[in-house]
């Protein structure tokens, strides 16, 4: 018969978490099962599990929603105490409870629940021999448990639990994230604490099993219960190489500090060099978050027996409209990056950037402070190859309205340029201004826009350490004009059955830079550019201020876009542009780009083709009319379903510079469980691998395991010449257990385009 009951069992009590040596009983759906549930109850299981935990049918809880009881039977005695018999369902939505017998009392709130019982929620499933408890006080014990939790995919079993609210404790209980009928790991403990509020759980006397089989024992452990920090070991990174010196191993310590704060310690041993540590620092701050990082080796045998370390410090925030940055390098020697790979996640480079600048971002002025220097670490660098450092650099930029659409451009900057005190290539130092206001004005409609300017050019020199011959205070003044212009044409089209807009977008660029002689000028920072579409239009073709391009030059464009009038996706996008000189150029720097006496550039075009949901397609081409060759061309293919695939196909070929590159990267589904990982750079040119990673991934419910194989060129010696140096990687994780990635996940996201760790 119905009893309705307002509030006989508290919800926090229908809620409770635990583990399970699950069975069906348990709520476990697979694949074929979920497929039977109605469209809206269905919910997607991973690719890599054969099912989930998951119980439609006792709804979605509602808060202050009645307690429904049925039973066969019931009695109510007048102190209150009520008895339930034969097939008692005590039932509120989002959780229920079925057993043979139950009794309440009402005046104290205690219950009991004999004969066998299974309490049902939206988030566990317990199955009990009996169960008692409180409910004014919103807890409960159980007898001879098994259960399920499902936003954790664990199951597992104990002799005792007890549960309120917030916590679960187990006694002589078991923890396990792997699917029913697997025995892939376990825990068992002698007491077992999950803390749901703060995401994690204890164990004491822990003895963890493999396949049945006891690996270890330990005395204490904690363990994440959901995605939440806590202060524990995380799994190690095993990698065998040639130059690191063999087996290298790091075992990670999790620290968390605060919310705002937290740590990684990592002691590593390298077989064949010695101990170290690396460290990680993070922050979080009003200012902005950063990240330090050390590391250190002590006493490698195979490098004197010196002490080897790295480090680094980034910092990125806001404070109102200042954006500050840093960026600061430190590694203890020229072969560090070449002998010993890092967790730390700062890739080998020929000069690390020691960086601290601040911007501010006005509605119409902007500031940037900087201080800017360089550690180099390529010892075949002569002292006149090495950068400037910029002690500091000061920038004032800005647009300010005048009058109507006429608009005045500013650009201010002073930059004080030094040299390393160990520097003696009698290269001049020195402070440089730079000025190079403009008017501007910008006429546009839908159709098409009208954009002329005039720009002055200004640069003065404070030198020192000048030859005898040259000027200690040079100067330069020129001027430019520039006019932009461009047209926007539409018609409606059709491609396989699908409306798209197809635009028509012609541009002219005119640019007239004055000639200035800059010989007698020092180069602190300007470079010719590498030529590319985007580079016809600009109106320096230097970047840096020590040198004005002088040109007279007319520039072609044309863009065609098709455009996905149901989604406003840019599907299709091409692009072709030449630009024609009147005179030669006379300014240049030591390394030239393009030949100063021809009079056309090379013919530049490029295509991306969006033609899958996940596919695109990019090409670039440059030909020299001239002599009827091609210069340089690029292609590139990928897919990316943001998943758990992704695919990479490129060539690159720069006959000038004698490269001919193919790339090949990819990490591809085999199975349900397993994707290979891979990538191979070959260089055509001179018939030999650079680097080929190969590698593969299994995963299911309770496992992940990686291995991976790296081998590339590198230069051991400092003296030019590459030779083969392989590493293997290896790394293993029971889920639910701890994170997956370090180092490993650092390396497939410098080498694989596309890659992301969360994907896994």
């Amino acid at each position: 018969m119905p009893l309705p009951v307002q509030r006989i069992l508290i919800p926090g009590l229908l809620l409770l978490a635990g583990t399970s040596t699950a069975d069906n009983d348990l709520n476990w759906v697979d694949r074929e099962e979920m497929a039977t549930f109605p469209a809206v109850q269905q919910r997607s299981i991973p690719e890599w599990c054969g099912g989930i935990y998951y119980n439609p049918a006792v709804g979605i809880p509602v808060a202050g929603s009645d307690t429904v009881v049925t039973a066969d039977h019931s009695t109510m005695s007048q102190n209150g105490l009520i008895e339930l018999n034969g097939d008692v369902l005590i039932e509120q939505p989002g959780s229920r409870i079925t057993t043979d017998s139950a009794q309440l009392d009402q005046a104290t709130g205690k219950f009991q629940l004999e004969n066998g019982m299974r309490l049902e929620s939206d988030q566990a499933t317990f199955i009990a021999s009996s169960m008692s408890g409180q409910t004014r006080r919103k807890e409960g014990s159980l007898l001879g448990v098994r259960y399920s939790l499902f936003n954790t995919a664990a199951r597992g079993s104990a002799d005792y639990i007890f549960l309120n609210e917030t916590t679960t404790t187990i006694t002589r209980g078991t923890y396990t994230t792997c699917a029913p009928g697997s025995n892939g790991w376990s825990l068992e403990g002698e007491r077992i604490f999950l803390d749901r509020e703060k995401g994690w759980g204890e164990a004491s006397n822990v003895v963890l099993k493999v396949k049945s089989m006891p690996i270890f024992w330990l005395p204490w452990m904690t363990f994440p219960i959901d995605d939440r920090r806590k202060t524990g070991l995380l799994f190690p990174t095993i990698a065998i190489g040639d130059s690191s010196g063999g087996l290298d191993i790091t075992q990670p310590i999790y620290v968390n500090i605060h919310p705002q704060l937290d740590a990684t310690i990592g002691p590593r041993f390298i077989d064949g060099r010695g101990e170290g540590v690396d460290s990680e620092f993070r922050y979080l701050t009003p200012w902005g978050e950063g990240d330090i990082s050390y590391g250190v080796l002590f006493n490698d045998r195979k490098f004197d027996d010196e002490d080897r370390q790295v480090a680094r410090w980034t910092h990125n925030g806001n404070i109102n409209r200042w954006n500050l940055k840093t960026d600061f390098n430190y590694v203890s020697d020229d072969f560090y990056f070449k002998d010993l790979d890092t967790g730390l996640e700062i890739s080998s480079q020929t000069h690390l950037p020691r960086l601290a600048e601040a911007r501010y971002y006005g509605r119409t002025w902007q500031v940037l402070g900087r201080m800017q220097s360089w550690q180099t670490i390529d010892p075949t660098l002569a002292d006149q190859d090495l950068p400037y450092r910029r002690l500091p650099q000061l920038q004032l930029t800005g647009d300010p309205t005048l009058y109507g659409p006429l608009k005045g451009l500013w650009l201010s900057d002073v930059t004080s340029f030094e040299r390393s005190g160990s520097d003696d290539s009698g290269k001049a130092t020195g402070l440089r201004a730079h000025l190079a206001p403009a008017l501007n004005l910008r006429l546009q409609q839908p159709w098409g826009y009208l954009e002329p300017r005039a720009r002055l050019y200004h640069t003065r020199y404070e030198l020192d350490s000048v030859d005898t011959n040259a000027e200690d205070n040079p100067d330069i003044t020129t001027w430019g004009a520039s006019l932009d212009s461009g047209l926007f044409f539409e018609r409606p089209s059709r491609w396989f059955g699908e409306a798209y807009t197809q635009t028509l977008e012609p541009r002219l660029f005119v640019n007239k830079v004055a000639f200035k002689n800059q010989d007698f000028l020092p180069n602190f920072d300007s470079r010719e550019l590498t030529f590319s579409y985007n580079s016809l239009f600009r109106e320096n073709r230097f970047i840096g201020y020590d040198r004005i391009g002088d040109e007279e030059k007319l520039a072609l464009g044309l863009t065609s876009r098709f455009l996905h009038d149901a989604t406003g996706r840019e599907q299709l996008r091409l692009r072709l542009a030449q630009g024609f000189y009147f005179e030669d150029r006379k300014v240049v720097t030591e390394q030239t780009v393009e030949d100063p006496t021809d009079d056309q550039t090379p013919l530049v075009g490029d295509a991306r083709w969006n033609f899958a949901r996940d596919w695109y397609l990019y090409t670039e081409a440059q030909w020299d009319l001239e002599e009827n060759e091609r210069e340089r061309s690029s292609f590139q293919i990928g897919y990316n379903d943001r998943e758990r695939r992704v695919v990479n196909l490129g060539y690159h070929d720069r006959p000038e510079d004698d490269i001919r590159e193919s790339e090949i990267s990819g990490i591809l589904p085999i199975h349900r469980h397993w994707r290979m990982v891979g990538r191979w750079m070959y260089d055509l040119e001179n018939k030999r691998t650079l680097e080929t990673i190969a590698g593969a991934e299994y995963r299911n419910c309770c496992w992940k395991l990686r291995l991976l194989s790296q081998r590339e060129l590198v230069d051991d010696d400092g003296d030019g010449d590459l030779e083969a140096d392989s590493t293997i990687w290896v790394q293993i994780q029971m889920v639910g257990l701890g994170g997956f990635g370090g180092q490993v996940d650092a390396l497939l996201e410098r080498s694989i385009p596309g890659y992301r760790r969360q994907y896994d």
